[in-house]
């Protein structure tokens, strides 16, 4: 049986029918109306009964989203989702039902993304972090081959959590100074390169300066954006007590040598020094979307 999932992203949404395998049957991409939640869960509404219309084998009831935290994901409520600001408040659960006879269940990206990524870790380990870096920072956490979710869905939102003590640049959603999202994401490498440069600049246009080696401000930046990111995983593997962890997102799939690096530095300042430190890249194309299938696996 196919279930219709939506992945729902700060830039981009795609909705999808996934197979047991966790196979993508078909799909259906849309940039997010960031500003209209209304026009945005109708739209999914939309794909989704087009879906049952003209393919078979559609589990007709159950509709899959993951959500940006924080949201309240036992009823698909909209908190304060850092890169949606206009859907804050914004009650999915409600009018999904309103307006159709789906019947939705909600989670954090990254714990869809982690429920994927665990059937190819699970022979390695059942204890690991996942760790995505893409607009936003976000952490999910498998314990005993069990997700840890929190009372709500908001487990491991470390995204405005502190990395960076003599940071001059402010969130705007946590009104904190240096915090993880704003200090290492993809985001935050655009801004501080646009800045430097004192132009757009986007991050793939970034990390390639970095990788020519010609521009020694942006060299520096990376440099440290690298440093801060080997301390935040060095952090969540004595947290946490695991030593695997997994990197998803679009700045991780880039040529910047994370791996190498987290893995020596964590190796050289964790104070356990007879286990081995690992880090893999993931190599799923959307874990987000196909770990959807295990969020009712039962149904």
């Amino acid at each position: 049986m196919l279930k219709i999932c939506a992945d729902i992203g700060g830039t981009k949404t795609i909705v999808g029918l996934i197979n047991e395998e966790l196979e993508i049957i078909e799909s259906h991409k849309f940039e997010t109306y960031i500003n209209n939640p209304e026009q945005q869960f109708t739209e999914i509404i939309n794909i989704a009964k087009n879906y049952l219309e003209s393919v078979e084998h559609v589990n007709d009831t159950i509709l899959n989203i993951a959500m940006p935290g924080p949201c309240d994901y036992t009823q698909g409520v909209f908190l304060n989702p850092p890169n949606l600001q206009k859907y804050n408040g914004f009650n999915a659960g409600e009018f999904i039902t309103e307006h159709s006879s789906f019947k939705p269940y909600f989670v954090n990206d990254t714990d869809a993304a982690i429920l994927a990524e665990q059937r190819y870790v699970s022979s390695m380990t059942e204890d690991f972090i996942y760790l995505t870096i893409s607009t936003g920072v976000g952490m999910a956490y498998m314990r005993n081959g069990t997700l840890v979710s929190g009372s709500d869905g908001n487990f491991g939102e470390i995204g405005h959590t502190i990395i960076k003590d003599n940071s001059d640049y402010q969130c705007p959603v946590c009104k904190q100074y240096g915090c993880v999202e704003n200090e290492i994401s993809g985001l935050a490498i655009s801004r501080k390169a646009g800045l430097l440069l004192n132009k757009e600049v986007s991050t793939r246009e970034a990390i390639e300066m970095y990788n020519a080696g010609k521009n020694k401000q942006i060299i520096q930046m990376i440099e440290e954006v690298i440093y801060l990111t080997q301390k935040l995983c060095t952090n969540l593997y004595s947290i946490f007590n695991v030593y695997n962890i997994v990197l998803g997102g679009g700045v991780t799939q880039s040529t910047l040598p994370y791996k190498t690096r987290i893995e020596a530095y964590a190796q050289k300042h964790h104070l356990i020094q007879n286990r081995e430190i690992v880090v893999r890249i993931s190599n799923l194309d959307a874990n987000v979307l196909t770990g959807l299938y295990y969020v009712n696996k039962n149904k």
